[in-house]
């Protein structure tokens, strides 16, 4: 090897452990902060989910400790249909929570889920101990069916449960069609089309879907942030660094479009509303003011002058004319002031 050769090979040395270190997501320090755990897709993370997730959210200026957690068997369709694995997954998950919880009090602990893993957050959820709460949860593009009783996952939430769908999702509405739900529930998928309170259910699981349960739906302008609607494209790093990272750091998302709520209608100016009162109040016969525009009887009007005046060469309107200066109605030629 020569020389050069060599110099070139202890700068890529040096430039990986730089990068190695700089991407440290289980620095002590960040656990002192808090934790998020990351669940991928079906097939342990075909497309690296979890590794995007984490580079959006760390561009959001998440600071918590951010690491994956292993459930996958390793087979897409093994994974999207084995429940009781899936469970179990979900038990050790809760376990790795409290544990957590434990050694550090206090600390808030996010989970994230994508698709089949959405199944396994769920279940950590549920199994989690009386009481004991994560300060939020998200699932994108959840494969659970959209009609699973979310009540029990609901309860063990401080904050919000976000669900990302998108309509456009084929993944969801082909393929899971044909292989089931991942709790094997038979229905449409909640991240296609949503989630929704069971059949029968009672007035209090509706209000607590109705206060804990935020869901997100995608819309085309979502294309400029990489998510094309597609099944995995709610892992894109940019669209977790303006979408999900936000909620991490405990704010809403933004009304309008793909927002959680729209914004309810701006009031009408107060202006408008003291004229509406000013014209209800007026006497019979008085002229109705619009903005300063007197609408009433036309024989309220100034008499028109009579078409003979318009008509007579040399007449009163035609003398008017001549006397009118165009200059002012024009600052230039073809220019209106």
């Amino acid at each position: 090897m020569t020389r050069w050769g060599a110099v070139l090979v202890v700068v890529a040395l040096a430039a990986g452990a730089i990068g190695c270190e700089s991407a440290n997501y289980r620095a002590a320090d960040r656990y002192e902060r808090g934790l998020v755990l990351c669940l991928s897709g079906a097939g342990g993370g075909v497309v690296n989910e979890c590794e995007h997730i984490t580079e959006g959210l760390a561009k959001g200026g998440v600071d918590y400790a951010i690491e994956p957690f292993e459930w996958s068997q390793g087979g897409i369709l093994e994974d999207q249909t084995s429940v009781v694995h899936n469970r179990h997954m979900g038990s050790q998950l809760a376990a790795k929570i409290e544990a957590y919880m434990a050694e550090h009090p206090g600390r808030p602990v996010y989970v994230i889920g994508m698709s089949a893993g959405t199944g396994v957050v769920v279940w950590a959820l549920e199994d989690l101990s009386p009481g004991t709460q994560v300060e939020g949860a998200v699932i994108l593009a959840s494969s659970l069916d959209a009609r699973y009783d979310l009540t029990q996952a609901l309860g063990h939430v401080k904050t919000h449960l976000y669900s990302f769908n998108s309509i456009a999702d084929t993944v969801l509405s082909l393929a899971v069609a044909v292989t089931g739900t991942v709790d094997r529930g038979g229905g449409v998928a909640g991240g296609l089309v949503g989630f929704s309170p069971p059949h029968k259910a009672s007035e209090e699981t509706k209000a607590l879907y109705k206060e804990k349960l935020a869901q997100i739906s995608w819309w085309p302008g979502d294309m400029v942030l990489g998510h094309l609607g597609d099944h995995l494209g709610a892992a894109s790093p940019t669209y977790v660094r303006v979408k999900v990272a936000p909620l991490i750091l405990g704010k809403e998302p933004k009304p309008g479009h793909g927002g959680k709520d729209e914004a309810p209608p701006a009031e009408k100016p107060a202006v408008t509303k003291t004229l509406v009162q000013k014209d209800s109040a007026r006497k019979p016969g008085e002229r109705q003011r619009f903005f300063n525009w007197h609408v009433g009887p036309s024989a309220q009007a100034p008499a028109a002058p009579p078409p003979a005046a318009w008509a007579a060469p040399g007449g009163a309107a035609s003398q008017a004319s001549e006397k009118i200066d165009e200059s002012q109605l024009f600052n230039d030629r073809g220019q209106l002031p």
